[in-house]
């Protein structure tokens, strides 16, 4: 069997990750933002909210 390794480079982000455990599984979670974006956390939160609500009427 041929095995094929390829390198990608990717650009640098600011992320975190969060930890939820659930039972006996704990889930890590990486969070990342588009620094290029013109929307602030708020629109992006409230936009959430809207889509949510959306949904559920």
């Amino acid at each position: 069997m041929k095995e094929t390794t390829t390198t990608v480079e990717k650009e640098k982000v600011d992320c975190s990750y969060s930890e939820y455990r659930i039972g006996l599984t704990t889930y890590r979670v990486k969070i990342s933002f588009n620094s290029d974006t013109d929307e602030s956390l708020e629109d992006i939160i409230n936009r959430l909210i809207a889509r949510e609500i959306e949904k559920s009427a």
